[in-house]
């Protein structure tokens, strides 16, 4: 398996400050994107199950390179830096028609991005990727199975309320991770020191600006499964309930009882109303 990674290098949260006089960054400390460390312990461990290699890709100015050797240390076979000064200023459709570009033009049969940035957090590049490359696309992935023999793969994907989807899909295809999907590698000492004299190599990012990739056309179509609950639903609390009710509904959750009625009559005429009442429903059955 030849797996593709995309890193971007942000501002670590931690360290960095903002001088409100200037209204300018102080001190800014790069460090790799937490979920791109995410995805490339998930392509490691691919490349451990299936065999391949493992490349990472990053676009942004020369301070990005930092981040390309930390890939590297992790135990990626290669890494490419797309040097772009203006990088910063970028749009998420550029970003992804860059990265798009350039894939391209690489062997690969699975790309990966995170789901979103710790900066900008719109989600798109993994997105424009895959529109750009005509290629199967299934987001905020929790779980990956790889099938080699039918070149295809089975993956978990997070929906809303803690709700699963599992998707079926052919390779080559995107796919963007979630924070769940696995824990970050700690390489051995020896996979540290090997990364420290791999060499980056670097291209520039101004000849794939305005280029467009052709899209893959081996592909099928991802089939999706029944999504697979977690949770279950709550009622809406209606605003034409009194005060009262709505703060019983917030305290409960916002799931209200189901409603019922009580029958007060003499025993013989209640037994008789509810029996009526089980017949007309369906639930019992009148005897001959």
């Amino acid at each position: 398996m030849k797996v593709v990674v995309c890193v971007k290098h942000v501002p670590d949260s931690t360290i960095v400050k903002f001088d409100i006089v200037s209204k300018c960054l102080e001190n800014v400390h790069y460090i790799m994107d937490p979920i791109d460390e995410i995805s490339v312990s998930e392509a490691l461990k691919i490349r451990e199950k299936n065999g391949g290699d493992v490349t990472t890709l990053t676009l942004g100015p020369p301070r990005a390179n930092e981040v390309l050797r930390t890939c590297l240390k992790m135990g990626a076979d290669r890494a490419i830096h797309l040097v772009d000064e203006g990088s910063d200023a970028r749009d998420p459709t550029s970003t992804a028609s860059i990265l798009g570009a350039y894939i391209a033009r690489l062997p690969y049969d699975i790309i990966l991005c995170g789901s979103e940035s710790m900066d900008q957090a719109n989600g798109y590049v993994g997105v424009g990727i895959a529109e750009l490359l005509g290629l199967p696309l299934v987001t905020s992935v929790t779980r990956i199975d790889i099938f080699a023999d039918t070149s295809s793969a089975v993956v978990h994907r997070r929906l809303r309320a803690g709700d699963r989807e599992i998707v079926e899909t052919p390779l080559p295809a995107v796919f963007t991770v979630d924070t769940v999907l696995t824990k970050p590698v700690y390489p051995r000492l020896r996979t540290i020191l090997a990364g420290q004299k791999k060499e980056i190599e670097t291209v520039g990012a101004a000849s794939f600006a305005t280029a467009e990739a052709e899209p893959d056309s081996t592909f099928g179509q991802p089939t999706i499964s029944q999504p697979k609950p977690r949770l279950k639903k709550t009622a809406t609390i209606s605003s034409s309930l009194s005060p009262h009710e709505r703060m019983k509904l917030i305290a409960s959750g916002g799931v209200q009882d189901k409603g019922s009625s009580v029958v007060k009559k003499p025993p013989a005429q209640a037994a008789a109303e509810i029996i009526q009442f089980l017949i007309n429903n369906g639930i019992i059955s009148r005897s001959t």
